[in-house]
């Protein structure tokens, strides 16, 4: 009995060892999420949407990366990125492989 066990046990680990998990980090997102953002929207708009970036910069308060990578067996398999760019606290630009319908929005500033 005991070495039954032992066998079937051995069996189970020898199979698992050959299943790596998929591993995926960062944010998540939907596309119906990142089409109501809008250039205008504040900071605190944007983070009720998205949630909090990935991606803090400590030196530019102004910038948030959204990042999102997928492993299989240790390779990376999948990167995404959408950055969200702010002046005075409002969105101005986008960028990234996540994307509003209307791709890269810019506002331009009325010249007085």
């Amino acid at each position: 009995m005991k070495i039954a066990l032992t066998t079937l046990f051995l069996a189970l680990m020898t199979l698992t060892a050959c299943y790596k998990t998929p591993v995926q980090q960062g944010n998540i997102l939907k596309q119906e999420d990142i089409d109501e953002v809008k250039p205008g929207m504040s900071k605190r708009q944007v983070a009720i949407i998205l949630g909090t970036p990935t991606v803090a910069d400590p030196f530019n308060h102004d910038r948030w990366d959204y990042v999102n990578t997928s492993k299989v067996k240790g390779q990376f398999k999948k990167l995404k990125k959408f950055t969200v760019y702010f002046e005075n606290d409002k969105l101005v630009k986008t960028e990234g492989n996540y994307f509003p319908k209307e791709n890269n929005v810019e506002i331009e500033e009325p010249e007085d």
